[in-house]
């Protein structure tokens, strides 16, 4: 672990220093002309495609993030009419249900968006292509970060997964919200204590509608991250890594604030998108239920902020005995290891994360680029949201922060059971003790089957 907070801190702390780098140089190749061979300059990549073909993309995300990529595809279509990139997209919830229906239908898509919390997974059973193939072909990688490819997005030795953005778990407030409470806004960094404390302050100034904070105890990424901050692992050795305890104790604060109506009841809670949807009509910060969500992410700043502008901020996760928030790369990009065009998948995947062309259209809306030229060539334009999102991405890396655990294969099903146990003890079905110990049992039968 200390080598990956090393090797973060490094990172991260040039984040705003980077130089950029000289052009790609246009290759020449010969090229036959009336029976007679001359020499043109041609771009290598358009070489590669001689036939029409068509692509599917799957992601997820907000609004926002749907419309700037599918900009980004009309503009990759313009350089490469040959090649159509037919778009799939939809919350993050629903698009693991979707994907997971896909992969029993042998029907992935050629490209997709993946999260670090199931990459592993799905490159363990064969649904994400080795891009090692089109690397200084098709593909460049040498402006990504190598560490996170090496050790995050290669699997079992093949590159499934390229990373898009750098990304930190934060809490995202609304400012306006606690002036109105006529309360202080939370601290940068908040012991678990001063969280519910500020939780309390806030319920006791708002009335019957608002709730101090939302209830994350059903996330077992929100789980994670208590467990980093108590000194623990979430996995260890295929298996489920904290002890018993800690779960004790993360049931108790979270039954404990709804028995004194500072969070959410179990029924409001259960009606809420999952953390990260950032929709409008279904999340509880944007429908003012409560003041402050989590766990969020710098990456997601940006959709919160495109909906309410000015009013939003962010801090740390709870810390106990060290940080709660954790580094990781916002999300990858992969592609099927069944497309029938592996060159055109992997053309489009650099051109998403290597061209300028593609970096002014998507900014910073999921993250800061994990491109080094990308990230120096974008800062010139930065906006007063992007420099917070640096600057809480700096803050965050300084504090020794975790890296993020995927898990061993199985997590996906884990992580739904987690929801499942925590809700049946949210409604009283089982008590704590009952949830701690069904949980650890089924869990490791989840990972001994998988592993």
């Amino acid at each position: 672990m200390a080598s990956h907070h090393a090797r973060s801190r490094t990172f991260f702390s040039s984040l705003l220093s980077l130089t950029l780098l000289g052009g790609l140089m246009a290759g020449c190749v010969p090229t036959e002309k009336n029976q007679a061979t001359t020499t043109e300059k041609v771009d290598p990549k358009q070489t590669q495609a001689q036939q029409n073909v068509e692509l599917r993309f799957a992601w997820w995300g907000s609004q926002g993030r749907h419309d700037r990529t599918l900009k980004v595809i009309d503009k990759f279509q313009q350089l490469h009419p040959n090649i159509k990139i037919k778009p799939e997209y939809t919350s993050f919830d629903g698009y693991w249900e979707k994907l997971s229906t896909q992969v029993a239908g042998n029907n992935v898509p050629d490209i997709m968006q993946m999260s670090i919390l199931y990459i592993k997974e799905y490159s363990d059973r064969g649904v994400l292509a080795d891009l090692t193939p089109q690397v200084g072909k098709e593909l460049k990688i040498d402006d990504l970060n190598a560490d996170v490819v090496k050790n995050q997005g290669t699997v079992k030795g093949k590159l499934t997964g390229l990373p898009v953005s750098d990304n930190a778990s934060v809490l995202i407030y609304n400012k306006e919200m606690y002036q109105q409470a006529g309360v202080e806004p939370p601290k940068l960094d908040m012991t678990w204590k001063e969280y519910f404390d500020k939780a309390r302050e806030v319920k006791s100034k708002l009335g019957d509608k608002i709730y101090g904070a939302f209830d994350m105890s059903t996330s077992l990424e929100a789980y994670m991250y208590y467990v980093f901050s108590v000194g623990e692992q979430l996995y260890k050795d295929n298996r489920l890594g904290y002890t018993d305890p800690t779960f004790t104790n993360w049931l108790k604060m979270w039954d404990d604030a709804r028995k004194e109506g500072i969070v959410p009841p179990a029924t409001m809670t259960a009606s809420f998108l999952p953390i990260g949807n950032a929709d409008p009509n279904k999340d509880g910060l944007m429908k003012g239920i409560v003041p402050i969500m989590g766990p969020q992410f710098t990456a997601t700043f940006p959709a919160y902020e495109n909906v309410m502008k000015d009013k939003i901020d962010m801090v740390s996760y709870p810390k106990d005995k060290q940080s709660g928030s954790a580094i990781l790369p916002a999300m990858f990009l992969s592609a099927s290891a069944k497309t029938k065009y592996p060159k055109e998948a992997a053309m489009f995947l650099d051109f998403f994360l290597n061209s300028k062309e593609a970096a002014d259209i998507l900014e910073t809306e999921r993250g800061m680029p994990e491109n080094k030229k990308m990230l120096e060539y974008l800062t010139a334009k930065f906006n007063e949201r992007d420099k917070k999102m640096v600057k809480m991405l700096q803050h965050v890396t300084s504090d020794k922060p975790s890296m993020y655990d995927g898990g061993p294969k199985g997590t996906g099903e884990v992580t739904k059971l987690f929801e499942q146990t925590v809700q049946k003890q949210q409604f009283g079905k089982v008590t704590i003790d009952e949830a701690v110990a069904d949980f650890r049992k089924e869990a490791d039968k989840i990972f001994e089957k998988n592993n």
